[in-house]
């Protein structure tokens, strides 16, 4: 008998000194923060991230073209995630050694998901998911490109009363980071019957 009180104390006193690590469950939002890189590489990274129902989180520069990727985290420890994350960006050659951090946020808590708009000549126009670190070349790929109409070299970025042109063929111009609530439109092509194609 003694015995086993004596297993049953053990065993309460590991749970004390070691807390049970959250789980990462669908419908629910986790903070997402990077140590090991750059300071202003951290803005591309750190923040709140919304699981989608099916269990991924939209993480940005991995996948084809640093367009992002849907990672599925849900049922992981948040332990377990963060280290599937590090190894994610490893292998993808983005960051060397990134340490990764994810905290659930409060029990039932939902993340209103970001969004930015593309309108105009794209393939897909209208609110599309607003990941960090996201481009303006990104959000224009995330509506399908632009359609045979759409016109790269003259993309308005409209944020707030503030409006800027941005020609999408320039490498510069396709790497300028957007924020939560930004509206894109690609303009229409300007057909020139007289000019030799």
């Amino acid at each position: 008998m003694k015995h086993h009180i004596a297993i049953l104390l053990t065993m309460l006193s590991l749970a004390w000194f070691c807390p049970a690590v959250a789980e990462i469950l669908s419908g629910r939002s986790i903070e997402i923060r990077i140590q090991g890189v750059p300071p202003d590489e951290k803005g591309r990274i750190d923040g709140l991230y919304a699981v989608s129902g099916s269990g991924t989180v939209r993480m940005p520069l991995i996948g084809p073209n640093g367009s992002g990727a849907e990672v599925s985290l849900a049922g992981m420890s948040t332990n377990a995630a963060a280290a599937k994350l590090e190894a994610l960006y490893k292998n993808a050659g983005i960051y060397t050694s990134p340490t990764f951090q994810i905290n659930d946020t409060a029990v039932g808590a939902a993340v209103r998901q970001e969004m930015v708009t593309i309108s105009g000549y794209v393939a897909g126009p209208g609110p599309k998911p607003f990941t960090p670190g996201m481009t303006l070349f990104q959000a224009v790929s995330a509506a399908g490109g632009p359609n045979p109409f759409g016109n790269m070299r003259n993309v308005l970025l409209m944020r707030g009363k503030n409006v800027r042109v941005y020609d999408l063929e320039n490498f510069q111009d396709r790497s300028v980071p957007l924020q939560p609530d930004d509206t894109i439109e690609v303009k229409e092509k300007s057909w020139n019957p007289f000019k030799k194609r």
